[in-house]
């Protein structure tokens, strides 16, 4: 058993990396730059305490000093650090835990989508591609989007998500001018979808009805990564018996939950304001 000088320093040491960590997430875009002084009032701190921490931050490259100011910035040692974290950041990874919660709590397929660009974007032939799906075994459905099955992105809600969120350039490049019918319900004109695309943008969510299957309605929403770039969408599909119109809007909150919650592990920031 330890004695209370060990059960001290302990607690002091730890006290002491809460307060570096506090210091470090004190810096931000707006405030680049942090002086010994403000640092103390803002946080309360004696200024002789965080002296010595950012000191000790600074000799561990955490930190870095202008020569000019004697203010401090975060150190180039974090660029390594958070490339690492980003280099084993796989979207499938980081989801899945999400993804199985969802279809535990909603019932329903719920599908991780990326969109499949060709090399030669004037062929025209994109797609999306489930890359993980859950389905809860009692609501299992042979043809709805298994992993690995590729679609057209105009009349999946997923596909809508990640096309709403192409540059212009793009967007325009691979959505051909006849767009392919699946049911009565797909849009068929360009310039229909480049409206609803707009919806989407939004809104923050598709909603798609029997436009891919007759009978199948989904919900998609959009995962960001840490350059708030689309990287993926989810969504939730089902028999249109059971995926209701009036229950579009409570399946897109919870959904927007689900991919906010997997972007913020992925290290998306939302913008203030």
């Amino acid at each position: 058993m330890a004695d209370d000088g060990t059960a001290r320093r302990s607690g002091s040491t730890l006290q002491s990396v809460e307060r570096a960590i506090t210091i470090l997430k004190a810096f931000s875009l707006e405030k680049p730059e942090r002086g010994v002084g403000e640092l103390s009032r803002e946080l309360g701190l004696h200024k002789s305490t965080v002296s010595r921490l950012m000191s000790t931050l600074e000799r561990g490259g955490l930190l870095a000093r202008n020569p000019e100011n004697q203010r401090y910035r975060l150190g180039i040692d974090l660029i390594g650090l958070a490339a690492q974290v980003v280099g084993y950041m796989d979207v499938r990874e980081v989801a899945r835990p999400f993804l199985r919660c969802l279809a535990d709590e909603c019932q329903e397929s719920v599908n991780l989508v990326v969109l499949d660009i060709p090399p030669d974007t004037s062929e025209r032939d994109a797609h999306v591609v489930n890359i993980e799906q859950f389905v809860p075994p009692a609501r299992r459905v042979t043809n709805i989007g298994r992993v690995g099955r590729r679609m057209p992105p105009h009349c999946t809600a997923a596909g809508q998500v990640l096309l709403a969120h192409l540059p212009p350039g793009s967007l325009q490049e691979l959505v051909p001018e006849h767009l392919e019918v699946l049911t009565p319900q797909t849009i068929a004109d360009r310039e229909q979808l480049y409206r609803e695309l707009e919806v989407v943008r939004r809104q923050g969510y598709a909603i798609v009805q029997e436009e891919l299957e007759r009978g199948l309605n989904a919900v998609a929403a959009p995962i960001r990564d840490h350059r708030g770039r689309v990287v993926a969408a989810v969504s939730i599909s089902g028999p249109a018996y059971r995926v209701m119109p009036e229950m579009f809007d409570a399946l897109a909150a919870r959904l927007i939950e689900t991919t906010d919650g997997v972007s913020r592990e992925m290290g998306y920031v939302p913008e203030s304001g």
